[in-house]
């Protein structure tokens, strides 16, 4: 039997990095990753912090020109864990499907500027 796919907006593999903390946990500081995929709605990342389906996330993401059509732009992200996959990963880590809910612009990107 096929998986139904339950995406709605285009995905793209782009291994982009991000920050990233929880929102109830501020204490844990910001955790460093690297973005597998991305969409307009989603990012998918892997970690070796635990993290629960439900978790509130803040996420600091560059979405580059491809993924909205617009200039490149960091963004900082509110967002929740959708799901938390460890098959397929390394040791101790997992991948962390996070839904973007809402973002406010962190800065504008140029030719002459790199994150």
């Amino acid at each position: 039997m096929a998986i139904s796919e339950r995406r709605i907006t285009p995905r793209f593999k782009l291994h982009t990095p991000l920050s990233f903390h929880r929102i109830k946990a501020l204490s844990e500081g910001e955790q460093e990753a690297k973005a597998i995929d991305i969409s307009t709605g989603g990012v998918y990342f892997v970690t070796s912090l635990a993290m629960s389906v439900g978790e509130a996330v803040e996420v600091l993401l560059e979405i580059p020109r491809r993924v909205t059509g617009a200039k490149a732009t960091i963004r900082r992200y509110t967002g929740r864990v959708t799901h938390v996959e460890s098959r397929d990963m390394p040791q101790g880590h997992s991948g962390i499907g996070v839904q973007l809910l809402y973002y406010e612009f962190a800065m504008a990107l140029d030719s002459t500027c790199s994150v």
